[in-house]
């Protein structure tokens, strides 16, 4: 049973919602209630609002953390055009090839897949940054920084260093999607319409917690 998002900060333009692994953020024909955007829909409705449902940005399915939306399409559209600072906790494999670094390599669709993204010189650029927070075993927390927006970038950009996240499927060992060691814990912005600026943050939640102890 998926746990359900939080409420993490809410004014007149604006809602920062945490989401649970496993929850995707926009419905598809089959899902909406069971989909972040569907939680946002009837948040609203008990609340007897009637702002529209504006995600700014996604995340996977299978990642965890911050995700902002907005009430009305301009201020989706404002938002959509600055630089929104979003920050991620990651469990990866393998070792880094420093303790802090960037890794600028463009990502295109992988031919044949409609899915999957790679490394390819022909592809969109994309920047991401990296600080390793310390080893555990065979897993190491890092924080990662984004310098562009691409789909996939940090399990691509991670995987082409050879260092894939925690139980990524897609990108690491062949299998079955499930929860990788991802998590966007820090979210800073201006509010377009006060100008304020905004910043929240949202710790590794406990099933990654409990990796990192797992690894110890």
């Amino acid at each position: 049973m998926l746990m359900q998002p939080q409420i993490i900060y809410e004014d007149d333009n604006v809602l920062v919602v945490a989401k649970p692994a496993g929850m995707l953020v926009h419905p598809t024909v089959k899902l909406e209630p069971d989909t972040l955007y569907g939680f946002v829909k009837n948040y609203y409705a008990d609340a007897h609002l009637n702002p529209g449902v504006h995600p700014v940005f996604r995340l996977d399915r299978f990642t965890s953390g911050l995700v902002l939306f907005a009430k009305q399409a301009k201020v989706q559209a404002q938002l959509s055009g600055q630089a929104v600072t979003k920050e991620y906790l990651a469990l990866v494999t393998g070792t880094l090839p420093a303790e802090h670094g960037i890794i600028d390599a463009p990502i295109a669709r992988k031919p044949g897949s409609i899915v999957e993204r790679c490394v390819s010189a022909a592809g969109k650029p994309a920047v991401t940054e990296y600080w390793q927070l310390g080893r555990h075993g065979d897993v190491t927390l890092v924080r990662l920084k984004l310098g562009t927006g691409r789909t996939h970038q940090i399990r691509v950009h991670l995987a082409s260093v050879g260092c894939p996240l925690w139980n990524d499927h897609l990108y690491g060992t062949p299998g079955p999607q499930s929860r990788h060691g991802l998590h966007a814990y820090k979210l800073a912005f201006i509010q377009p319409v006060t100008g304020k600026q905004l910043e929240f943050t949202w710790a590794l939640p406990e099933d990654l917690q409990k990796i990192l102890q797992q690894e110890q």
